[in-house]
């Protein structure tokens, strides 16, 4: 039974959230302040009662539940604290708490952890409430162990991947080519009310598609996972294993994308650009198709920039240093993100990479934001001859790629290199179009070789990459490795958890990167 509640009573308690959902007939606030302290009102503004309504004569957000009530959510800040120095940070983050906001609302999948992630997640609407967000709906969705990705279209119908974990379990043998399995990812469509408009099982699904496309093997394996909804197609992309290579007696590791109807579920497209090993993903619809980034280490070792639909093949942002097939790519994964007022350049994207030219050492200098500018019409241009760049931005950085001379044209938006002599790191790059063509660009600041947090910082820049505020701390907290940061009313947003008191943080930095901190409980 899969319950919810949407604007039922202010803060019903879980067995009373409950009937009330049941009795709907459902199938199967925390305070916040300006400089970052905690605050401690209950999500209820001060003087008002429920059903009353606020200066513009619409009736004020009711709550329906705590986060405690529900959940315990995934807590970056205790339980994905490594830096530069990690292996594992080489991998994309499968996510945990994906956000989706409109107009001035959030919505969030956030995977539960009261009992570790075995299979358990809630959709909640987060809604205004003077200074303060509140949870007015809730929505237990069908998933598997994991989730894999959330978004929801202009109907607010909702979209929620979710997959397993196979590490533990896969073999050479089993799965065996062409060897299509039910329960491995399943893609659900939702409406608020808990009615199920679709149910896609999807290696068998992309079966039914026919070509025989490659199986779902062990997702987002040494990766990560994204969903997008767009021009009435929704998709998928993650990390997966290969068939086995029998002669090196192991599985290799790829990326894999999937585009379904948003309508009926049934799939449309069973790939992408092929970029194998893809260590990270995302992925986005830009109004005229989904873009995908991906982090290649070698079949192409690149940042690689792709339209996918129609299919622009595959456009390198970055070559990356080091021998083909080396999982040390010395590069994080930042995102895309569109440019409005330039009628030449369309996107604007972010990195991390070290400005150095070694590969003696897992870290063989500092890593410094970067970003480039992409041509709006990128897939006319040549990608071979670098086109679809903007040749104009002021730095170069030249490396060894997977054995050939590679000469990379980028702004630097850090100078931890020279400033630091490659102590300082950036990591975990997030970028936010805030709209008006201003971005907010946030990162992870690491000292001491990349083994000591000092915070998250943030800037500001235009659609040239020009900086309009210089960088800044702006909080003890980290960012999300394996969710995205998003624009909210005028504002950058991230979500973190408190798996100890059990809430939600939702961060938020403006346009002059004032930041604060409200407590969703």
């Amino acid at each position: 039974m899969r319950w919810v509640g949407r604007r039922l009573g202010r803060r019903l308690g879980r067995r009373g959230l409950l009937a009330t959902a049941l009795a709907l007939g459902c199938g199967g606030g925390g305070g916040g302040s300006g400089d970052g302290t905690e605050g401690t009102a209950d999500g209820t503004a001060e003087g008002t009662a429920d059903g009353t309504a606020d200066e513009t004569g619409e009736p004020l957000p009711v709550p329906v539940g705590t986060i405690a009530e529900l959940l315990v959510p995934f807590d970056t800040n205790v339980m994905d604290v490594e830096g530069p120095a990690s292996w594992a940070t080489q991998y994309g983050k499968s996510p945990e708490i994906v956000a989706v906001a409109h107009d001035r609302i959030i919505d969030v999948l956030v995977q539960d952890y009261t009992a570790g992630p075995s299979g358990r997640a809630y959709v909640l609407r987060l809604e205004p409430l003077q200074t303060d967000y509140v949870i007015t709906a809730v929505l237990e969705p069908p998933m598997l162990d994991r989730i894999m990705g959330f978004d929801r279209d202009p109907g607010d119908f909702l979209y929620v991947a979710s997959g397993v974990d196979e590490s533990a379990t896969l073999t050479l043998e089993d799965p065996m080519p062409g060897q299509y399995r039910s329960g491995i990812v399943r893609v659900v469509k939702l409406a608020w009310d808990g009615t199920v408009q679709f149910d896609t099982d999807l290696d068998l699904a992309r079966q039914a598609a026919g070509d025989d496309p490659e199986l779902v093997v062990n997702p987002m394996v040494a990766a990560t996972s994204r969903l997008a909804w767009g021009g009435g197609f929704v998709a998928l992309l993650h990390g997966i294993n290969t068939d086995a290579d029998w002669d090196i007696m192991a599985r290799h590791q790829k990326a894999l994308t999937t585009h379904l109807h948003s309508g009926t579920g049934d799939v449309t497209r069973t790939s992408s650009v092929w970029v194998s090993h893809s260590f990270d993903q995302r992925l986005f619809h830009d109004g005229t198709g989904f873009v995908e980034m991906h982090l290649g280490d070698a079949y192409p070792r690149e940042v690689v920039f792709a339209r996918v639909e129609p299919d622009s093949g595959s456009y390198p942002l970055l070559y990356v240093k080091g021998e083909s097939g080396a999982n040390n790519t010395f590069t994080r994964l930042g995102n895309a993100a569109m440019i409005e007022g330039d009628p030449t350049y369309g996107y604007l994207a972010l990195f991390a990479t070290e400005a150095t030219a070694a590969t003696d050492a897992q870290v063989a200098g500092s890593r410094d934001l970067g970003l480039t500018r992409v041509r709006r019409d990128f897939d006319a241009q040549s990608a071979d001859a670098g086109a679809h760049l903007d040749p104009g931005l002021p730095d170069v950085l030249d490396v060894q790629s997977a054995g050939q001379a590679r000469q990379n044209r980028l702004r630097w938006l850090t100078h931890y290199q020279s400033e630091s002599s490659g102590q300082d790191h950036a990591e975990r790059p997030k970028l936010v179009a805030l709209g008006g063509d201003v971005f907010v660009v946030l990162w992870e600041h690491w000292t001491a070789g990349g083994s000591t947090f000092e915070g998250t910082w943030g800037m500001v820049v235009d659609g040239t990459g020009s900086t309009v505020v210089e960088g800044k701390r702006v909080s003890d907290s980290h960012l999300p490795r394996g969710d995205d940061a998003f624009a909210v009313d005028g504002e950058a947003g991230w979500i973190t958890g408190d798996a100890a008191n059990r809430q939600l943080h939702l961060h938020l930095v403006d346009a002059t990167l004032a930041y604060r901190k409200i407590i969703v409980d």
